[in-house]
């Protein structure tokens, strides 16, 4: 059977409101309008946005770091939120079911239309920060496809404060790592510490090389995560053990000067790029590993990002604060 909004019990939004970029540039740019209320076409549902997930992609199309977004549009890539009305065809997604999603463009919006396959049902008792997934699935597949953890695994993760990195953080312990955490303040590295990371290491002056080889005794990480870039992966890579993996999945200090080869040949190490995109365009795999970051979290050994909340209307405030690189956690748009 078929969902369909009935008129006399759902008021019907006629016009909702959502962030455009009609320029690339700064944060200026981002423009509040309204809009007519969407309606879901065969296979999709309507959602009331409850949360709009804030992430670096987000930055770099609104600045034209990528060019891969003709303006104008509406950005954001991640949210959660609950069914309002579905399509012709949809039958599994009920009115009022509480659903997330982590590739789905035009999410700083009161309302978005998306595919039904693409809407990753999340328990009802889950919290909007226990909702927002984007990072807790990027920690999933660069876990799972880059290096088998073993128990004993020297592994750094740059920015471990960050979105990403509290969930490497949380995984890597549960899979029995070493880890060693960097961030640049105090106050991030006692968050990492918190999380359980066995050290903590300040990497405000770049000088993080020398603190690994004296705790791996000279002999480097098996595995790292850098998603920094500019002011890190160089080192990120000499900090290698032989046989390691260094996995540069970001570039929030810019972008990363070119890797010398040879130092890698006599190591047998390997340098890989990651995009969270590449793993989750088939809808399938996409359910697959969010259903693991939800069990995680279920089961308790997984905690959610505390959310830092800004209303709507003030987007360029959010991503001239994620821009920073002094937040901790996760930042969210609230409609």
């Amino acid at each position: 059977m078929i969902d369909a909004l009935p008129f006399d019990a759902i008021e019907q939004r006629c016009e909702m409101k959502q962030i455009l970029v009609g320029r690339t540039g700064g944060p200026e740019v981002l423009e509040i309008v309204s809009a007519p209320s969407p309606s879901p076409g065969r296979g999709e549902v309507l959602v009331d946005v409850e949360a709009a997930g804030i992430n670096y992609v987000d930055v770099y199309q609104r600045n034209g770091a990528v060019d891969y977004q003709p303006v104008p549009f509406v950005p954001g890539y991640e949210g959660v939120g609950t069914v309002r009305q579905a399509g012709p065809g949809v039958a599994s997604l009920a009115i009022g079911t509480r659903v997330a999603w982590i590739n789905v463009l035009g999410s700083y919006a009161q309302q978005l239309v998306l595919p039904s396959d693409r809407a990753i049902r999340i328990p009802s008792t889950f919290t909007t920060d226990e909702g927002l997934l984007f990072q807790g699935v990027t920690a999933q597949y660069l876990l799972a496809e880059y290096h088998q953890i073993k128990p004993g695994d020297f592994v750094l993760v740059h920015a471990a404060a960050g979105g990403v990195g509290q969930f490497l953080v949380q995984w890597l312990k549960r899979l029995g790592a070493v880890l060693i955490g960097t961030a640049s303040t105090e106050a991030k590295l006692q968050t990492i510490r918190s999380l359980g990371a066995d050290h903590a290491v300040n990497y405000s002056d770049g000088n993080f090389l020398d603190a690994v080889f004296e705790i791996t005794k000279g002999r480097g990480v098996d595995v790292a995560f850098d998603a920094v870039g500019a002011t890190t992966f160089s080192s990120t890579v000499k900090a290698l053990a032989p046989r390691g993996t260094a996995i540069a999945y970001g570039q929030a200090s810019g972008v990363a000067p070119d890797v010398q080869i040879y130092p890698l040949i006599l190591k047998g190490a390997r340098v890989a790029g990651g995009s969270l995109f590449t793993y989750i365009q088939d809808p399938a795999e996409m359910q697959q590993r969010a259903a693991e970051l939800i069990c995680g979290i279920e089961e308790g050994w997984l905690s959610a990002l505390p959310t830092t909340q800004f209303p709507l209307h003030d987007a360029s405030s959010a991503h001239r604060a994620i821009e920073s690189r002094s937040t901790q956690g996760k930042l969210a748009l609230i409609p």
